[in-house]
This record gives structure tokens, sequence and C-alpha cells, in this order.
């Protein structure tokens, strides 16, 4: 029984596998194929391409590589169609995975067609719910608060939860003395964050003396990373398991953030944290323009307030950020109140006891998977 994933970049590849790995479990006879990265080769798929090809976002940024992008759709729409799995599960990534959702329909696929986290359009272009709709045969959304715009477009949308919401955080003792480093997945953000984490660093060790910084890394920018960060003047540790990444999280008590899933995670874990971002001036215009929304960070956006700082753009600089850093690694008060309102916020998205995303997203593939 063929099941296709497609995912863009290692957020929506973690998203996958926890839910593919339930899957297996319920339909052993499972044989999948795919893009993806280290989380589902882990369930069995080797992908079709490398997942790094994919992990670009911002409309300036995309130019450069669109030819590139475009005929990779092609040639995965194409061997989708050949390979005529019963269902196809695309994850977030919505340039990427919908487009090909989208082609699919429309050259004749008649199998499932099922996408994991719904585009954000309670944001920004409300008219995208119709538009996924109309090829779409069901929806997961992880905020309670999005199944209705697609329901009102005839769409069939279920709240699965969000998995960061059901992660357990080990009680272990945070370290003040640690700075928790997360500056994206995506090869055209890292390259514009890691230069300004490292300016900011640079300014707060400066103030903040015996300054470490903790480093976990994903595979779509770890060789870029480990390469331009290995050179610091304070020490710096990278981290590569999933083990070991999550055990950061729980003993870091400040991190410095690419705005992004990682908010909701620092959540998870306690961990106080400073968001920021940069983009091309024309698509941070487009997508002020755009946007509806007061916040970037999910947390705050959830909060509806400035629950973490979120600097970006003109913000975006070490002048702002090392000060704000600086109150969190020596205010264990402030810290403290900024990890409340982080619980309060992440509470919006929890399932009832003994339900997981995991396991609601599985059910319903297997549902929708012939005997």
């Amino acid at each position: 029984m063929k099941v296709a994933v497609l995912t863009g970049e290692p957020s929506g590849d973690l998203l996958a596998e926890a839910a593919l790995a339930q899957l297996r479990t319920l339909r052993p006879d499972i044989e999948l194929l795919g893009i993806g990265g280290e989380g589902l080769a882990r369930v069995g798929l080797k992908s079709r391409f490398a997942l790094s090809e994919f992990a670009v976002n911002g409309i300036t940024e995309v130019l450069p590589h669109l030819p590139r992008l475009l005929f990779r759709i092609e040639q995965i729409t194409r061997w989708i169609l050949r390979e005529n799995p019963a269902v196809v599960l695309t994850v977030d990534a919505p340039d990427l995975t919908l487009r090909i959702a989208k082609q699919l329909r429309a050259r004749g696929y008649e199998g499932k067609l099922v996408h994991l986290v719904a585009p954000t359009v309670w944001a920004w272009k409300p008219d995208r719910a119709a538009k996924v709709a109309a090829f779409l045969d069901h929806l997961f959304c992880l905020f309670p608060f999005e199944p209705p715009y697609f329901e009102a477009e005839g769409l069939s949308a279920q709240f699965v939860g969000h998995p960061l919401a059901e992660q357990t955080a080990n009680e272990i003792e945070k370290d003040p003395g640690s700075l928790l480093l997360l500056p994206g997945s995506r090869m055209n953000e890292v390259r514009q964050l890691v230069p300004l984490f490292r300016n900011t660093v640079e300014r707060l060790s400066a103030e903040h003396k015996g300054l470490r910084c903790v480093v976990p890394t994903v595979e779509t920018t770890r060789a870029f990373v480990t390469k331009t960060m290995s050179n610091w003047p304070t020490p710096v540790e990278f981290l590569f398991r999933p083990e070991d990444k999550a055990k950061a999280f729980a003993q870091s008590a400040v991190g410095l953030a690419a705005s992004g899933t990682v908010a909701l995670e620092l959540a998870k874990y306690g961990v106080a944290g400073v968001i920021t971002y940069r983009l091309a001036d024309s698509t941070f215009r487009s997508l002020r323009r755009q946007s509806k929304l007061n916040h970037f960070s999910l947390i705050n956006i959830l909060a509806d307030t400035e629950v973490m700082p979120e600097r970006v753009q003109d913000q975006a600089n070490a002048e702002v950020l090392a000060p704000e850093l600086l109150m969190l690694l020596t205010d264990e008060e402030a810290r403290n109140q900024q990890v409340a309102l982080q619980n309060q916020a992440l509470s919006k998205l929890t399932l009832p006891e003994g339900q997981s995303t995991a396991t609601l997203v599985a059910e319903k593939l297997a549902e929708l998977l012939p005997n």
C-alpha cells in the first residue's frame, strides 16, 4: 500500500515522522515514498531528493533558485503520478508541497490528497482557503481556530493539536551561563542571521563573562553553521542528535532564535527567548501589506501580546538584541515572568488527555487508505 509524503523543511520532516511511525503500527503494509529528511528516514523513507534542496523561503530569496525548484516540482509531480500512491500527505512548506498537490489533482490523480499544517489564512491571503479546498481531501490544523476557515469552503478540516504542546520538558536545572542559538533551518535565513548572531554574542560576552553558546543543528544547514560558527570568540557547542537537542533545550535558560516553530519549542521547555528575523526589504514590505497580524512569533500570536521580544528587520541588530539577552541571562525574575506567559499561550494548543497529534493524523490516514 503506497503512501507518498512530501516535506520541505526539518520541522515538517519531524511532524511527518511521528505521524507515519504511528501509521505503521496501524497499517504495517504501507510502502513510503517521497521527499523527507532525517526524521522520515528513521521510519523507512528513502527520499527522492535531499531536503536541503527545498529549504528556502521569501519572494526575493527564492528567485535565484526558482528554475531549479520548478524543475524539481515537475519531476516530483510526474514521479508521484507514475507511482500512483493511495494517499499523498503533504506537510507544511505550502509553496512547494501544495503546488505539487494542486498539480497532481489537475493531472488526474484520483487518490486522497491530505495536508498537515494549515496555510495561515487567518494571517494573510484569506482567499487561499478556497483555493486549497478545490483540490485537497482533508486538512490537519495545528491551531484550534483554523478549521472553520476551511470548512466554510467545503474542505474537511481537523484540529490535531500541536506536538510541541505534548512534549514534557525534563526537570533539569537551568544554566544561565549558556545561550541557546537557533539561526533557522533554511540556508537563506541562516546566511542572514549567523553574522547577526555573532555580532550579538561578541557584544554580549563583553558584559557577561564566561558566556557559552549551544547550537542544535539541522541537516539542511548543518555544514554551513558548523563551518561559520566554529571560530567564534566564545565557546560554541554544536549538537547533532535529537536527544542532545532536547537536553540542551531542557537545560538552557535563555535562547536567541529565528522566528518560526522554534518559538513554541522554547516555550515548551521553559526557555526565555528573544526572536529575530531578517528578510529582503521587498519581501518584508510585501508581507506587511498582506498580513493582518501584530506579531511574527507564534507564541506571541497565540498570546496576542509580546511574550517574547521579537526584533525584525531594522531592529534585528546587535545593539538591540544584546541588552535584551543580557537582561534575561542575569535576571531570573524576568525569565520566570516570560516563561509563565509562555505556558499560558501554549496551553491553547493542548489536546485532551490520551490524544496526540501523531495518533490523530495516523488514524485519519488509516481511515483514508483502502482496506
